[in-house]
């Protein structure tokens, strides 16, 4: 049996684990405020009260950073919940995103993305890292519905990602309409008009 004494706890963690929490909590509190284009890495350390060393240290270049921001401290807020079946899951996460969009967060989402219209580093990383992931996650759900048999075998999955979250984001950044709950279950309805199975129109509900 190994008698040693347990190794030593590697100083400065906690430490550097509460540096790059003050640093993505800066970067959101930044970006809210001044918007993308307006804030620089250099304003990111002193909002965080760490040299900028710190953070260009971790992150390569600011749209990498305020991602990482987005991701890790409001992500989740719009994560798939639990539910008996796939769509189920798809009409919960649909109410989640639309909270999220209603408050501050949405307001930040629909700045980057104005923004990244004309900053391709942005683009690519929010391309990459919260469109492409998010769409990856209904497709799996919509998958995964054609095999409990809620939807028809033949849907185009990428198209009906379009149709479902689409219309969402047009209202999130053109303002055209409220997102409401009457809106997503008028859009939720409508979705189910083309998709549903003829055995699953008789199984679904809110």
């Amino acid at each position: 049996m190994d008698t040693s004494p347990n190794p030593p706890l590697k100083p400065g963690r906690p430490r550097s684990e509460a540096a790059r929490h003050a640093i993505l909590r800066a970067t959101l509190d930044l970006v809210s405020e001044k918007g993308f284009r307006a804030i620089s890495m250099d304003q990111i350390a002193a909002g965080a009260g760490v040299g900028k060393m710190t953070v260009y240290r971790r992150w390569p270049n600011k749209a990498a950073l305020v991602m990482d921001a987005l991701l890790q401290l409001i992500g989740p807020e719009t994560a798939f919940p639990a539910a008996e079946r796939a769509l189920h899951r798809l009409r919960a996460q649909l109410e989640l995103q639309a909270r999220f969009f209603l408050g501050p967060s949405g307001t930040l989402v629909r700045s980057l993305l104005a923004e990244a219209q004309s900053d391709e580093e942005l683009a690519q990383a929010f391309l990459a890292r919260w469109i492409a992931p998010r769409r990856a996650g209904v497709i799996a759900i919509l998958r995964q519905a054609v095999v409990e048999g809620d939807l028809r075998p033949e849907i185009d999955l990428e198209v009906a990602t379009d149709q479902l979250y689409g219309p969402i984001y047009y209202r999130l950044l053109i303002g055209s309409g409220v997102i409401d709950g009457a809106f997503l279950e008028a859009l939720y309805r409508q979705f189910l008009q083309g998709h549903a199975s003829v055995v699953g129109s008789h199984k679904i509900g809110r």
